[in-house]
């Protein structure tokens, strides 16, 4: 019986082993990769929800201001009540008080408005986070991603907050894509219509 030397022996060895693993290289499949655009994914002009919790927050911010202008309309009405009283009447010491009062209602109205507002848009905006995430998450599986990255570009021209340039450049996680890998409209669709589902469940007729 020949023997082979063992030199050769291992390099058939590892030969061998290098067809297997290209083999099961082969039968792997490849590595799926998509990307979404979260701006996209909230702008109330794609996605029904947002048009209607950008409604709630209108309507909030117009409640807020009609408070405030109510306050402060009974507020110059009470200043000129006040002026035209002589300083010795006992009705100028009540309205006067209850001008400071109204100072305070005033006060406590814009940090209890401006915080309910915040309170709302923050809830709201991490409802709807979950929710795409959600649908992302449905997605992936169905169609057997292996990575979903989101990718929209960061704005760089924000005059009003241009110290945090930095940031948001660091915020970008894709730099380039190919248009096959988004599945951003794939992502709308399906929140459009799980939310329009959800709302005709809601409708005790069903219309």
């Amino acid at each position: 019986m020949l023997k082979l030397p063992a030199t050769l022996a291992a390099a058939l060895i590892l030969a061998a082993a290098a067809g297997t693993a290209s083999a099961q290289d082969k039968d792997k499949p490849a590595f799926k990769l998509g990307v979404v655009n979260l701006r996209t994914c909230f702008d109330k002009d794609k996605f029904d929800r947002v048009k209607e919790i950008d409604a709630e927050l209108q309507k909030l911010a117009d409640d807020y201001a009609k408070r405030i202008q109510e306050i402060e309309k009974k507020m110059v009405q009470l200043k000129e009540q006040v002026e035209g009283l002589p300083p010795e009447s006992k009705l100028r010491a009540e309205k006067i008080l209850l001008l400071r009062r109204l100072e305070t209602d005033l006060k406590f109205e814009k940090e209890y408005g401006k915080a309910q507002y915040l309170d709302f848009y923050s809830d709201k905006k991490i409802e709807i986070y979950n929710e795409i995430r959600r649908v992302v998450d449905l997605i992936a599986k169905e169609q057997k991603f292996d990575l979903i990255l989101r990718m929209e570009a960061p704005t760089l021209n924000d005059q009003q907050d241009p110290e945090n340039v930095t940031q948001r450049i660091n915020n970008r996680v894709v730099l380039y894509h190919h248009e096959s890998v988004d599945i951003t409209t794939l992502v709308v669709e399906r929140l459009n219509a799980e939310y329009k589902k959800q709302k005709l469940e809601k409708k005790p007729d069903g219309k």
